[in-house]
């Protein structure tokens, strides 16, 4: 028998546009994936939805933002940081550490601000008026807490930094204030506060 006639037995009774159907089966290979992948859905809704032994979504990100609290947790207490006198510094070494972090890609600084603190995203912080505040205890707030509706997490990326991180950071900005680099962001006069230099 040669492979025509070996068709001739698989041919359907039905044909359309001139075509006809070979009854041919399915390769083995096809079947058993199919069938896996029922068992894999069977098994999927027994072990999360009827007997409930793996985490839910709203489980799953719980876990999720507990690792990461654990895994960004500061070392120092709340009291700590409110008692922590917030300076100004003259350091160049000081100001030098302030603006690695500012510029590092830990906390993202510059993305929002600026390679020279010129304003992208965030605001202009080289000129007299800032948004929230001149003192050092200020800024230091708006780098702890951020403004998350205004797209800034706390710390710049919510990864906590030491106090004296910070502090590096609010002298690194004082320095920048005065600098006049080109392409400033305009001032928001109706939100901002006129600062004099640091």
């Amino acid at each position: 028998m040669n492979i025509l006639d070996d068709e001739k037995d698989k041919l359907l009774d039905h044909e359309y546009d001139g075509i006809r159907e070979l009854d041919n089966h399915m390769p083995v290979w096809w079947l058993w994936l199919f069938y896996f992948t029922i068992a894999f859905g069977v098994g999927y809704v027994f072990y999360y939805e009827v007997f409930e032994w793996g985490p839910d979504q709203h489980e799953e990100y719980e876990l999720e933002m507990a690792a990461a609290a654990e895994k960004y947790k500061s070392d120092e207490e709340p009291a700590a940081a409110a008692s922590f006198e917030w300076a100004y510094s003259d350091d160049a070494a000081i100001i030098d550490k302030g603006k690695e972090i500012f510029m590092g890609m830990s906390n993202l600084c510059f993305t929002c601000h600026g390679n020279a603190g010129e304003g992208l995203v965030g605001p202009n912080l080289t000129d007299d008026y800032w948004l929230h505040g001149c003192s050092a205890e200020e800024l230091a707030k708006s780098i702890t807490e951020g403004f998350p509706d205004k797209g800034m997490v706390a710390y710049g990326s919510g990864a906590p930094m030491s106090n004296e991180d910070v502090n590096a950071v609010i002298s690194y900005i004082g320095s920048l204030q005065g600098t006049n680099p080109p392409n400033p962001k305009a001032i928001d006069e109706a939100r901002a506060v006129q600062c004099s230099a640091n």
